[in-house]
């Protein structure tokens, strides 16, 4: 089991400081998982200005912020019984659970935050910088079910609501994947935003092919008063 048992720590120490105790296991610094002292050494000395060091207290994950930099420890490599084992692999399965949950949040967050208009402007906003072209294409199977029905109705006038519901419900996926592609590129917002439809049929089957356009950009509110 990876990790890095804590066997002493500097009392003038970095590790110290932010509460790493003897008997603690020094599990994440970063991205890296600390399977060696040489894992330690190399991570400790790339490291930001300020990183994050995940430790491990009997069954408690410790989530702890740390200025790059010697730790300040003596470690041994880390040899826990199968019990333990169990337990503390719980424990960061749950706390990694935890974290993606906290990032996935963020990013759904920060999709809904992302402005898209069909304009070249949206309404009380400026563009302070324009990015890139972003595109998302879509494909799908149109069930020859539906296009039977479709074309009754269209026979016999009216409209097919199976058909409409594909319809906008592709459009809503490819909008939405739109989104993504635009906040890959840092924007906040997609401008000039075009949607494109067509049909490819062939050996009795039918794809609706969807593909949406725009210009990724970022924008900021306009001040009142401002221009």
């Amino acid at each position: 089991m990876p990790g890095l048992l804590v066997n002493s720590t500097d009392t003038d120490g970095k590790a110290h400081k932010i509460g790493v105790k003897q008997h603690d296991v020094l599990y994440k610094y970063n991205d890296t998982i600390l399977n060696s002292v040489d894992d330690l050494i190399t991570a400790t000395q790339s490291g930001q200005s300020e990183n994050e060091l995940v430790a491990i207290r009997g069954s408690e994950i410790l989530n702890l912020s740390v200025a790059q930099g010697s730790l300040g420890v003596s470690v041994l490599p880390y040899s826990p019984t199968d019990a333990t084992i169990a337990g503390v692999s719980n424990a960061i399965a749950k706390f990694e659970n935890e974290k993606t949950a906290t990032a996935q949040a963020a990013v759904n967050a920060a999709l809904e935050n992302i402005l898209v208009t069909t304009t070249p402007s949206i309404e009380g906003y400026r563009v302070i910088k324009t990015i890139e072209v972003v595109t998302a294409e879509c494909v799908y199977g149109i069930n020859l079910f539906l296009d039977f029905f479709a074309a009754l109705t269209d026979t016999f006038g009216g409209r097919s609501g199976a058909m409409q519901k594909a319809l906008r419900d592709a459009r809503k996926t490819c909008l939405a994947e739109l989104k993504k592609e635009a906040l890959l590129t840092g924007a906040n917002a997609v401008i000039g935003v075009d949607l494109d439809y067509s049909e490819i049929s062939g050996g009795g089957k039918s794809m609706l092919f969807l593909v949406a356009s725009g210009t990724a950009v970022i924008i900021e509110p306009i001040a009142k008063g401002g221009h």
